[in-house]
């Protein structure tokens, strides 16, 4: 046998299975790749979301402190008006005088 008669030439129907086994392995691997990249984003909006929370809530955190040693400070102020030395000396530091004292006022004095 020779070898013209052992493979006979392809026709057009015999090379389109091929082609279309070929298109679909295709159409896969892409439909693959979309699926893979949606999948992906559907995670970034909440790594951002939690990244931004972390965020606020290290401010937030911060601002507690703040607010924590400003209530501190009011406290001791507190305690400190709530004697009577401590209220009278506020009460001088405002220029007010005790009943019956006699008050001075100095004036020109160099301002340095």
């Amino acid at each position: 046998m020779s070898s013209a008669t052992t493979h006979a030439p392809r026709t057009r129907t015999q090379a389109a299975p091929a082609r279309v086994a070929v298109n679909r392995a295709r159409l896969g691997r892409v439909a693959l790749v979309v699926l893979v990249l949606l999948m992906a984003t559907s995670y970034v909006r909440p790594a951002l979301d939690w990244v931004s929370a972390k965020q606020a809530a290290g401010e937030q955190a911060a601002r507690l402190a703040q607010l924590e040693a400003t209530e501190a400070r009011l406290l001791r102020e507190k305690e400190r008006l709530s004697t009577p030395r401590g209220l009278s000396a506020a009460a001088r530091q405002l220029g007010m005088v005790r009943e019956g004292e006699r008050t001075y006022v100095v004036t020109g004095l160099p301002k340095h």
